[in-house]
Order: structure tokens, then C-alpha cells, then sequence
């Protein structure tokens, strides 16, 4: 059971993260789409977001190694 719940505590927050990621560079797709000469600022804006996202994944994996102490 405690192997579940670790597994668990890490692959929500991990699950969420990706799916924020996916909706982030579908979002810079678009709007590099509709404005191709702003290149540089979306794609600072973007990799800035996936940062944000990635570090809920980052959070999720602290709490799971906490809970399992």
C-alpha cells in the first residue's frame, strides 16, 4: 500500500504537469501562428510557463519523499 500511495503522490502532480505543458506549447504554436515575427517573446514566455509547470512535478516528488519518511 505505501508503494501505491508514493506512486500516486508523484504521478498526479506529474500527470498534471504534462498535460499544463502540452496546453502551453499548443498555445505558443498558436499564437506563432497568428504572429510569426514575435518568435523571441513567446518563446521566452513559453519556456518560462513550462518552467512554472515543471516545478509542480518537482513540488509533487518532495511531498512524496516527505509522506514516505
Amino acid at each position: 500500500m505505501d508503494a501505491l500511495s508514493f506512486g500516486l503522490t508523484y504521478a498526479l502532480p506529474a500527470f498534471g504537469a504534462a498535460i499544463g505543458v502540452g496546453l502551453i506549447g499548443a498555445a505558443a504554436l498558436n499564437a506563432l501562428g497568428r504572429n510569426p515575427e514575435k518568435v523571441s517573446d513567446i518563446r521566452t514566455m513559453m519556456i518560462t510557463a513550462i518552467v512554472f509547470a515543471d516545478s509542480l512535478a518537482i513540488i509533487g516528488i518532495i511531498v512524496a519523499f516527505i509522506a514516505k519518511a
